[in-house]
């Protein structure tokens, strides 16, 4: 596996996993990194990455904070136990990417394509997530407080026991989505689509319920009825 410095200097990193040494690629401006790249436990600190092809590339407890990887193709990539504190995503495509209990508070992944991605447990607090494609992803026991969600497809999600506290869901579509036992308290649902998802055991209380849509979801709250007939 190489990296491609600024100075067009081939970096070898490979072919053996670089997981539990030290290497730092701390604020680097990398052009290119080629795709199923071994870069367990790298520091990718602050490095700006825009369009990089990172496919089936194991990054597990890589270091990402502040990294820029805007439009970049992760797919099937594991980000497990990664740290992606603030790390830009936008319009990236992460489809079947594994963000597993990886810490991502206040990341960006607007705009990007991520169907049957995995961010089980994963802290996403004030993370933004507007106009993105999420179709089958699991976001199963994830503390997602405040998170922006507005707008985008989440379609067939886990999001079983998922903490939705305060989150910005308007306009978007969680329809067949699970949602059990979820906590969506004070969220900004105006718009949201939850037909046929199944609500059993979320909590609503003072969520914003106007325009959103339960045509045919399951086990609805008696208390979100209530408070979509008032």
């Amino acid at each position: 596996m190489q990296l491609i410095s600024p100075w067009g200097i081939a970096l070898s990193l490979g072919p053996k996993p670089i997981s539990g040494i030290a290497v730092s690629l701390d604020g680097s401006r990398l052009p290119s990194i080629s795709g199923g790249a071994l870069l367990d436990g790298v520091d990718l600190t602050n490095a700006f990455i825009p369009g990089c092809n990172l496919s089936d590339a194991s990054l597990v407890k890589a270091d990402l904070r502040w990294a820029n990887l805007g439009e970049c193709t992760v797919a099937n990539a594991d980000f497990s136990e990664a740290d992606l504190f603030h790390t830009t995503l936008d319009l990236g495509v992460l489809d079947g990417a594994r963000f597993v209990r990886a810490n991502m508070f206040g990341a960006n992944l607007n705009e990007v394509k991520s169907t049957g991605a995995d961010f089980t447990k994963a802290y996403m607090k004030d993370i933004a997530m507007e106009e993105g494609d999420f179709r089958g992803s699991i976001f199963s026991g994830g503390f997602m407080m405040r998170a922006v969600l507005i707008d985008s497809k989440l379609n067939y999600v886990d999001m079983r026991l998922a903490v939705l506290t305060g989150a910005a869901l308007e306009g978007a579509v969680l329809d067949n989505a699970n949602i059990q036992g979820a906590l969506l308290n004070g969220a900004q649902l105006t718009g949201t689509s939850f037909r046929k998802a199944d609500l059993e055991n979320v909590r609503f209380t003072n969520a914003r319920v106007e325009d959103t849509v339960i045509e045919g979801a399951l086990n609805v709250p008696d208390h979100l009825m209530q408070m979509i007939a008032e």
